[in-house]
């Protein structure tokens, strides 16, 4: 089920599904909000910290299968709370295109985040194993699958229906979004590179330019 605050509002142009236009798209609308942004980026990182230490604090200190096992679900716990967090990036993502200002209130907003954290989750695990069998599938699947948390979080859908989603649209538009995923990471990793206070920048603009490349994809308008 679609959350009725995340339908794109009318009178926008549907965009081009161009990696230049999503991203200047992305600078632009970072420049509107720049402070709500970085809160919200801000408290994913905090949250992610605070479970660091956590995590640290209460991971055994013993070997063998018990150890093991307990590792994997502080891990699998960390994962989800990772892929929550960041919910509220997504969801200020998706508002902008609608001519919605974002606000630290979607940092806590709960629609429709069932489907997104278990969507999020599915789509790291099998990434993780795709790379373990040799690299390319995992590069495969983060391709082919990365805009199923978003069709998630927007429009309710289960990981199934998302991926399968997903799937279709970069099948049938692969060299365009290729691009567009490749330029996104590569502007993540120039953020890391500037003594990782950049990604306060390149980490919403990045989400920004993947949510325009979805609107395009879904032929829907956006706020200019």
């Amino acid at each position: 089920m679609s959350d009725p605050t995340l339908t794109p509002s009318p009178g926008g142009a549907v965009p081009q599904l161009d990696a230049g236009a999503a991203v200047s798209y992305g600078w632009e609308k970072f420049k509107t909000y720049p402070l709500q942004f970085v809160v919200l980026v801000i408290g994913v990182f905090a949250v992610q910290a605070v479970w660091s230490l956590v995590s640290n604090t209460i991971t055994p200190r013993v070997n063998g299968i018990v150890g093991l096992l307990v590792s994997i679900g502080i891990t699998a716990v960390g994962l989800a709370l990772a892929f929550v967090v960041e919910a509220g990036v997504w969801r200020a993502s998706l508002g902008v295109t609608r001519g919605q200002a974002p606000s630290f209130s979607q940092f806590t907003e709960t629609h429709n985040l069932g489907p997104f954290a278990l969507t999020a989750f599915l789509y790291g695990l099998i990434a993780g194993v795709g790379f373990l069998l040799c690299i390319i599938p995992g590069i495969l699947w983060l391709i082919f699958a990365a805009y199923a948390p978003i069709l998630a979080l927007e429009k309710g859908m289960g990981p199934g229906e998302a991926f399968s989603t997903s799937i279709n649209y970069v099948k049938e538009n692969f060299s365009q979004v290729f691009l567009i995923l490749l330029v996104c990471w590569l502007i993540g990793i120039a953020g890391v590179i500037l003594c990782c206070v950049g990604v306060l920048v390149t980490y919403p603009i990045s989400r920004i330019a993947i949510v325009h490349s979805y609107r395009a994809l879904n032929q829907e308008p956006i706020t200019p």
